[in-house]
């Protein structure tokens, strides 16, 4: 019986903990929602930002987002174009990556750039995707942050349609 109640609590523990996640400080949600909406999920931009106030995200147009941090930097742009097909959007998408191909597996390239830039070009579904980190220190957490604002953007309803 302890063994069965301590496996128990164990488990409880460790799903606890892993669904902590990043802590999203106050007010940058309501900021997402109403900068860029559909483009960007307040999650993985509170990992890119870690460190910094978010002083503003806004949407230059409809499917363009870029957010600034109190400094006034500028520390990340996101952005979706429409290509005809998948297939068309496979085709010309590669030929934004330094190396001139997608990834088979994740169907994106990254670059990183002298200054700290890292860029990621993907195919989603119709839509080309490029996320751009400025002026953060780029490390494998943010690397993944934007991976995941890559497929928040491939299952949001924004691309799917």
């Amino acid at each position: 019986m302890r063994i069965g109640f301590a496996a128990a609590l164990t488990a409880f523990v460790l799903m606890a903990v892993g669904a902590c996640g990043t802590d999203v400080p106050a007010g940058l949600a309501d900021k997402v929602e109403s900068g860029c909406p559909e483009l960007l999920k307040p999650e993985p931009l509170a990992v890119i930002t870690q460190g910094f106030v978010v002083s503003e995200v806004n949407s230059v147009e409809t499917n363009g987002c870029q957010v600034f941090v109190s400094t006034g930097r500028q520390v990340l742009n996101v952005g979706i174009v429409a290509y005809s097909s998948p297939e068309e959007s496979e085709r010309l998408t590669p030929m934004l990556c330094s190396s001139g191909t997608l990834d088979a597996n994740t169907k994106s390239c990254a670059d990183d750039e002298p200054g700290g830039r890292h860029t990621v070009h993907a195919a989603a579904g119709k839509w080309s995707v490029v996320v751009s980190v400025y002026e953060v220190p780029v490390n494998d957490d943010v690397k993944e942050a934007v991976q995941q604002i890559v497929e928040d953007l491939r299952s949001s309803d924004k691309t799917r349609g």
